[in-house]
């Protein structure tokens, strides 16, 4: 059985050109797989992290209830910060070590006709289970590298927003899944998405932390030059090991391989 964990970075929001304070002109929905008997080595691994790393601000609080949030870390007001780029390298690390697999839709938002957000985050969604589809029967298969041959099945576990986004995105993801003809399928993804707080789940905070690092790179690379931007370039350490963790199929679909990371430009002149 494999859990994959989705978070978001970037706002679905539409936003303006220049950018006015808090928006952002690229949305990115992440995902790390991992299999489910490593969660539990995972939790104690990324706690002890924690403790090691931010024992200021956990004030002897225990280290589960303090979580690091991914825009902290890339936000370039702690560029300088080798505290924090040291214990990104060694959660990058982590990530690597457990065999994580990853997926990432990113999107280039258009200013000039905005899509409204729970489409653009269920349309991200569906991308993404295409993926996870392929992954699953590959491994299943024994034509994932590095991972053993076994007959699996997947669970999405995804941080929750408002109750009412994260039902709509719920009803659909089951409609997709039932009903469109690619959706159908998808016949190794288990359920409709689990929502939950990521305070409470350590594959959700480990997402968090990629998917971070995932916008920062796609906004290096997608949207220089937009005014009002900002300059993530203090984070191009991490471009060699999203590369590595990046899912890619061995067998083709459609005359072509599958990656894990689609890019997706809505943007004017597109």
């Amino acid at each position: 059985m494999y859990i994959f964990y989705i978070d978001e970075s970037g706002s679905p929001k539409g936003h303006n050109e220049p950018l006015r304070d808090g928006q952002t002109p690229v949305f990115v929905l992440s995902c790390l797989a991992f299999q489910s008997n490593r969660w539990r080595t995972l939790d104690r691994a990324y706690r002890n992290l924690k403790a090691r790393f931010f024992q200021d601000e956990l004030r002897g609080r225990r280290p589960e209830s303090h979580e690091i949030k991914g825009t902290d870390l890339i936000g370039p007001h702690n560029r300088a910060s080798r505290r924090r780029h040291a214990f990104s390298k060694e959660v990058l690390q982590l990530i690597r070590a457990n065999q994580a697999r990853a997926f990432s839709v990113i999107i280039k938002k258009s200013a000039a006709d905005p899509m409204s957000q729970t489409s653009m985050y269920t349309m991200a969604l569906q991308y993404l289970v295409e993926r996870f589809q392929c992954f699953l029967e590959e491994t299943s298969s024994g034509m994932t590298v590095g991972l053993p041959r076994e007959d699996c099945e997947g669970v999405i576990i995804a941080d929750s927003r408002l109750n009412n986004l994260d039902l709509n995105v719920a009803i659909s993801h089951l409609s997709y899944i039932f009903g469109h003809a690619t959706g159908q399928k998808c016949t190794r993804i288990i359920e409709a998405p689990t929502f939950t707080f990521s305070q409470l789940s350590v594959g959700l905070q480990l997402t968090d932390i990629f998917a971070s690092f995932t916008y920062g790179r796609a906004y290096r690379r997608h949207c220089d030059g937009i005014t009002g931007g900002k300059d993530y370039s203090h984070v191009e350490y991490c471009g060699e090991f999203l590369d590595r963790v990046e899912f890619w199929s061995e067998n083709m679909y459609d005359d072509r391989k599958v990656r894990g990371y689609r890019f997706i430009d809505l943007s004017e002149g597109a």
